[in-house]
């Protein structure tokens, strides 16, 4: 009998293990955009149509904070400002940039379209995925794990 109790007790502890690890690494499809500093992956140049990737080195960032503040750089300049979320919908707007002049002007130009396209977002698997409707504009992830 204890060992039957001892059993179920484990494998039950072991579920709940399991199922917190899936949630928190968003493998739902959704999750929470405030838990990291997120560094670009990838983003998706509105003029040639085509996807940037980030070079190691001048990351670009995100930081969204609790208050509906965001800040972050774009590899080469840096930018604070405001965003609404409702949901998993949100808006960046109010943005002040520094207008440094850039080796390579296309990933700032790049993701600051971006930034100004962006209704949605999804966190899946780990990775911050920032949309206009089910189109993916940029993927991010936390700096912890770049």
């Amino acid at each position: 009998m204890k060992t039957n109790l001892l059993s179920i007790t484990l494998m039950m502890s072991f579920s709940l293990i399991i199922s917190s690890c899936s949630l928190s690494n968003g493998q739902h499809g959704k999750g929470n955009i405030f838990e990291s500093e997120w560094g670009l992956v990838s983003v998706k140049a509105k003029s040639i149509d085509s996807l940037l990737i980030a070079r190691q080195g001048n990351t670009a960032t995100l930081h969204v904070l609790q208050d509906g503040t965001v800040k972050g750089t774009t590899g080469c300049n840096s930018f604070e400002g405001q965003v609404a979320i409702d949901g998993y919908s949100l808006k960046f707007g109010n943005l002040i940039c520094t207008q440094l002049t850039c080796a390579d002007s296309t990933l700032t130009t790049a993701f600051y379209a971006m930034l100004d396209s962006t209704d949605n977002y999804t966190v899946d698997h780990g990775h911050l995925l920032l949309r206009k409707g089910d189109k993916v504009l940029a993927k991010l992830m936390p700096l912890d794990m770049r």
